[in-house]
């Protein structure tokens, strides 16, 4: 008769402990064998990603003929130049957390304010996801349609009107226009109408677009002590500024700048960008570098280069510009951008 270790019998149905069913462990198996499975099973335990990071493909230039050539096999990456338009792409295109309002206004006029505030415009409304809404708010016959479009229109006085009629983004729209992917909210060609405009009357606008765009550009007058402006400013995040190259260009632009920290918008002050406008030649007499260093104090400092389709005062089309000026007015736009973080 053969001899039984007691220890070792097991009841019918009773698996001996450890006893493996296709290569895993029962369900009632010791708890520090299903312990040491799962740490096996981490991705923690995963010394390599099992997906490759793959390399960006470069937009241009040779880099972009050898990704090509090559099928994809070998892509050298982008170039550092075009590392840094990516960078400044993405910080364009940053999300808000709530809305962001853009006053341009300089106490100096024929400077290119309402250029820079159309081509600034026009950079962000190109690469950001959520629409643009550039507002022409100049009480003095503002002409920001007429320098998009090609024809005066108006529309803010009567939007200020019929506020309380506007329930849905159709609604709003019979008073906007459209110039690619940017939308306009005209001002009053009519000097009449457009003075008459008070701070009440921007707020009452605000409210309303506010509802449909939470990027907004104002094109403002050089009339600070305008009742409209008070209104404006005082719901305003970032200041742009644009300048010149002269004497007196540069000392309304620091001016600017010093009357919003004296008049209760020191915030305001310190988040300024100032845009340089090359628009007419000047003597070797002006010192740029000095200019440059004057306003550098007030905040960021973009520079655009002289550009006829910008001096010229006809309609303003972004591929008509220079790429160096489509560079700078993508640099303000960046700047712009860049307070969105600290919101």
């Amino acid at each position: 008769m053969p001899v039984t270790d007691p220890v070792n019998v097991r009841k019918p149905g009773e698996r001996a402990a450890g006893l493996q069913v296709n290569g895993f462990a029962p369900v009632g198996g010791p708890v520090r064998s299903r312990r040491k499975r799962a740490e096996m099973l981490s991705p923690d335990r995963f010394d390599r990603p099992l997906i490759a990071n793959a390399r960006l493909r470069p937009r241009s230039g040779w880099r972009a003929l050898a990704s090509d050539l090559t099928s994809g096999r070998w892509t050298p990456g982008p170039s550092p130049r075009e590392l840094r338009s990516r960078e400044r792409e993405r910080q364009i295109a940053a999300p808000l957390r709530r809305r962001h309002v853009v006053a341009f206004f300089c106490l100096k006029g024929g400077i290119g304010k309402t250029s820079v505030t159309a081509a600034t415009s026009l950079a962000m409304a190109d690469l950001r996801a959520d629409p643009v809404l550039a507002v022409d708010a100049n009480p003095d016959a503002g002409d920001l349609a007429e320098r998009l479009l090609g024809h005066a229109s108006s529309g803010i006085a009567a939007l200020a009107r019929d506020a309380g009629e506007i329930s849905s983004l159709d609604d709003l729209s019979r008073y906007t226009v459209a110039a690619d992917r940017l939308t306009v909210l005209p001002g009053e060609p009519n000097p009449m109408l457009g003075d008459s405009l008070s701070g009440a009357d921007f707020e009452t606008v605000l409210d309303v677009v506010s509802t449909y765009y939470s990027l907004i550009n104002v094109d403002c007058g050089t009339g600070v002590s305008h009742p409209v402006m008070r209104g404006v400013l005082s719901h305003t995040d970032t200041a742009v500024i644009p300048a010149s190259w002269s004497i007196t260009g540069a000392r309304r632009a620091a001016e600017t700048v010093q009357w919003l920290s004296k008049n209760g918008f020191e915030d305001l002050a310190r988040r300024s960008v100032v845009v340089l406008v090359a628009k007419d030649s000047v003597s070797h007499q002006i010192d740029k570098e000095a200019v440059r260093h004057y306003l550098g104090r007030t905040g960021d400092v973009i520079l655009v280069p002289a550009d006829p389709h910008i001096a010229d005062g006809a309609q303003m089309r972004w591929e008509q510009m220079a790429r160096p000026t489509q560079n700078a007015f993508l640099d303000a736009a960046a700047a712009i951008a860049r307070h969105f973080s600290s919101e």
